[in-house]
This record gives structure tokens, C-alpha cells and sequence, in this order.
């Protein structure tokens, strides 16, 4: 009778320890497929992606972090590359990123100049506001980001940090911050 009652309360408890782990894992991360082309060639479409939501709370954000977003005016997640923070300079002469005026290197774009738009190769230069972040998507030619419609975004907008393509098989790999 021990023995049952020790292997019950054994069994309770692993129980218990699965629904803390899966409630903690729904609340810490976040998995989505990406659709559409504007972070290419960093993420592609259909890519399954694992964001970390609590590295937002818990961390500030970086140059080069990719990030998930979500305006409250609009039902679309957004994915994109935080390019200027809070209180930067940020300028785009001939599709060269400039931060404080100093020239970024980005080799995670792979630009074909015979296939650039001038629409948004060049961009005036703005400061970051407070709180708010500048976005571009890696293939700057098909992307919805700070430059046009999309604007600042709002810090609080940030729902989590892409960290990895976990799916398909052949493209799992680690997000790599470049800055």
C-alpha cells in the first residue's frame, strides 16, 4: 500500500512538473511561420522560426536584433531587424545604412544593384525618438518597414526576439546578430 501511495504522488507530481514546463514554455516562447519575402535571405518564407518573448522583458534591445511585431491598430506580426534605437541618427544614402553617421556593415543583405528600387535607397535623416524603434526588412526592395507605412515602432510593440529556424530540416539555423 506505501509503495502504490509513493508511485501515486510520483506520478502527481511529474504531472504537475509537465503542465509548469508547457505553461512555461507558451508563455516564454513563440512559434511562427514566416510569410512573405522581406527578410530575405536571413529568413525565408514558410521558414518556422522560434521567437523569445522573454528576452524582451529581460534584456534591452540591440543593433541587428531580429524582432517580431505587433501594432495594436493592426492584426498583421510583423517580422524585422532593429536598425536604429532610441536617441540614433539614421540615414540610407545609395542603400548603405549610416548610424550616427558611420556606415553599418550589412553583410547579411546580398543585393543585387541591378534589381534596386531608388523609392527607398535613399532615405533623409531622422533621429530615433524615445521609445521607439527604426525597422528595416533585410531585402530592402520588397519590405514594409520604418522607410514607408510601417513607421517607429513603439517598444512595447516588440512581442519577442527571433532566435532560430527551427523547420525545414535543411535550413536550421541560429539568428545571428551582426552589429
Amino acid at each position: 500500500m506505501k509503495l502504490f501511495i509513493l508511485k501515486y504522488w510520483r506520478n502527481i507530481c511529474s504531472y504537475i512538473l509537465i503542465i509548469i514546463g508547457v505553461i512555461f514554455i507558451n508563455k516564454s516562447f513563440l512559434f511562427c511561420m514566416v510569410e512573405g519575402i522581406s527578410m530575405q535571405p536571413t529568413l525565408n518564407e514558410k521558414d518556422y522560426i522560434l521567437v523569445n518573448k522573454v528576452n524582451v522583458c529581460l534584456s534591452s534591445f540591440h543593433h541587428g536584433d531580429v524582432v517580431i511585431i505587433k501594432k495594436e491598430d493592426e492584426p498583421t506580426y510583423y517580422v524585422k531587424r532593429i536598425i536604429g534605437l532610441s536617441g540614433d541618427k539614421i540615414q540610407l544614402k545609395k542603400d548603405e545604412v549610416f548610424i550616427n553617421g558611420k556606415k553599418r556593415d550589412e553583410s547579411y543583405i546580398h543585393l543585387d544593384m541591378s534589381q534596386v528600387s531608388n523609392r527607398f535607397s535613399n532615405f533623409r535623416e531622422i533621429k530615433v525618438p524615445t521609445h521607439k524603434l527604426f525597422v528595416l526588412g533585410d531585402n530592402r526592395n520588397h519590405s514594409k518597414d520604418s522607410r514607408n507605412t510601417l513607421g517607429l515602432i513603439d517598444e512595447s510593440n516588440i512581442i519577442g526576439k527571433v532566435e532560430m529556424v527551427f523547420y525545414p530540416f535543411d535550413h536550421i539555423k541560429w539568428i545571428k546578430y551582426f552589429y
